[in-house]
């Protein structure tokens, strides 16, 4: 059986250097789809609560001061740059998309 498993494991590794190469002409667009995703997951991780509050601390130690919170980046901003980075997500799984499609591998 160990060496059935090393024979698969040494197949897999061939397709996997084969797809690795195949890819190379659309390498790019699949690091920039990867980043625009990490994007999408940093603006929707931004605070964007503004205006009075009670700081939630401040009732540990028995204060009831309001905090007032501002933001450089309100939740239409957020939004619409979320809407952005999503339109580019799509255009460029579409490119993908057609690349695999269109692109032979030999194993």
């Amino acid at each position: 059986m160990m060496v059935e498993l090393d024979a698969a494991v040494q197949d897999m590794i061939k397709l996997k250097l084969t797809i690795f190469i195949a890819s190379t002409p659309m390498r790019e667009t699949i690091l920039k789809l990867a980043e625009t995703k990490s994007r999408i997951a940093f603006l929707r991780g931004i605070d964007i609560h503004e205006g009075k509050g009670k700081e939630s601390d401040n009732y540990r130690f028995g204060s009831n001061d309001e905090t007032v919170y501002t933001v450089e980046f309100d939740i239409v901003h957020v939004r619409t740059e979320v809407a952005k980075a999503e339109a580019l997500i799509d255009k460029m799984q579409d490119e993908l998309d057609t690349f695999n499609h269109n692109t032979d591998i030999e194993i």
